[in-house]
């Protein structure tokens, strides 16, 4: 049965308490049937939620040449309970769905949540 924002706030459960509950049960966040999905991290799957950059940028190398290879760097923010990584932290590798990315900023959020913002190229 859900609670009431009143209920909740009435009872002596903290806002804490009720994330940690939504993580364990995959009522909400976590739910595969709405945002999470299952992503291969460094070889094994978890259930997390990955927001890919809608855009990329051009990284134009210039050769000297005519025509400068270009790279196209993309990115995105994956999110994942904190309980199935151990650590992350900024510039370490991180390979996802096959794909190899840097980690840029990685923040625990509650101590509940892995806030790991990805770049790599395309």
């Amino acid at each position: 049965m859900t609670q009431t924002a009143r209920e909740i706030y009435e009872s002596e459960r903290t806002f804490l308490d009720e994330l940690a509950s939504d993580l364990e049960d995959n009522a909400v966040w976590f739910n595969n049937s709405e945002f999470a999905r299952f992503h291969d991290i460094n070889g094994v799957k978890l259930l997390s939620v990955f927001t890919a950059n809608k855009y990329t940028r051009r990284l134009t190398i210039n050769t000297g040449e005519e025509n400068p290879e270009g790279v196209r760097r993309s990115g995105g923010v994956l999110f994942c309970r904190a309980q199935e990584i151990d650590h992350v932290s900024a510039e370490q590798s991180l390979r996802l769905d096959g794909k190899l990315y840097t980690v840029s900023e990685a923040r625990l959020i509650q101590d509940q949540i892995w806030r790991i913002e990805l770049e790599g190229n395309n």
